[in-house]
């Protein structure tokens, strides 16, 4: 928290007196500018009030998402913000700044992107929350053996996944013709296209949606991605022998540049490894 960094004297402010190009950033739950900037806030807590955990609910009662999803998002946000500051520091003769990424803000924005809806006009009462994606039957379809990931979008994905389970007229079916007709009929749309792939396993779904060029994908657990040939074939999993730890599996980065290709060039730092270096940087030994 931001009070924390202030009484231990690395607080923006001390540190940049000392350096004035310094780009210092954080994350905390809630803005630096707000009466919440020192409340304590973990991955569940900002989960369950930026309305994720809502979203998530299942038998009347709200969830939390299987993973960090807060902690991992903001993560990645402020890694992006930190290169705008430096691409900005470049433009602006050296100069530093701080930068801050709220969790709350960032979860709020993630999600209600698509789920504003009425109160993107100012009228939340004609209601709020993207239809299609909160449909009780969006999820991976069951197969004959196992389950199935199908998503047509457009209208000409449709007509094709139509012909796909053998029932091309409802291509001019009204209920499914277009776009805003789907939407208002989705539950009974997902619905029908659950009963077709329920007849065919899943990998014949595989070799008549790749025919019929609809995006669709097999659901995989964690031993069997583990285990997937895609991943094995650009080595997403690297083996390493740590120093300390023994052979570890480390995952390779999911950017590619073509003229500074991204790898995994040290190990993952033990606790306070780099304290010192890192001080060092700061100006502060």
């Amino acid at each position: 928290r931001p009070s924390a960094a202030e009484r231990l004297g690395i607080g923006y402010a001390a540190l940049s007196a000392r350096n004035a190009s310094l780009v210092y950033a954080s994350a905390g739950g809630y803005r630096n500018d707000s009466s919440r900037r020192d409340w304590p806030a973990f991955d569940d807590v900002i989960q369950a009030a930026s309305g994720i955990a809502a979203m998530n609910e299942r038998d009347g009662e709200p969830r939390y998402f299987p993973t960090v999803i807060c902690d991992k998002l903001c993560g990645y946000i402020l890694a992006s913000t930190i290169g705008m500051a430096l691409f900005a520091r470049e433009r602006r003769g050296g100069e530093g700044q701080e930068v801050h990424v709220a969790m709350m803000d960032a979860m709020v924005g993630f999600n209600m992107v698509e789920h504003i809806w009425g109160g993107a006009i100012d009228e939340p009462d004609l209601g709020m929350g993207y239809s299609r994606m909160l449909s009780v039957h969006r999820r991976p379809y069951r197969s004959k053996d196992g389950f199935v990931a199908v998503l047509a979008v457009n209208d000409g994905q449709w007509e094709r996944l139509f012909q796909a389970i053998g029932q091309p007229e409802l291509a001019a079916d009204a209920r499914f013709a277009t776009m805003q007709a789907r939407v208002r009929n989705i539950d009974e749309l997902y619905g029908l296209i659950g009963a077709a792939i329920a007849q065919r396993t899943t990998a014949e779904w595989g070799i008549v949606l790749a025919d019929a060029d609809i995006p669709h994908g097999p659901v995989e657990d964690f031993q069997q991605l583990y285990r997937n040939d895609y991943l094995h074939e650009h080595r997403f999993f690297r083996h390493l022998d740590h120093p300390s730890e023994g052979r570890i599996t480390a995952m390779g980065p999911p950017a590619q540049f073509s003229a500074t290709p991204a790898s995994v060039h040290r190990f993952p730092p033990r606790l306070g490894e780099n304290t010192d270096e890192i001080l060092r940087e700061l100006g502060s030994r």
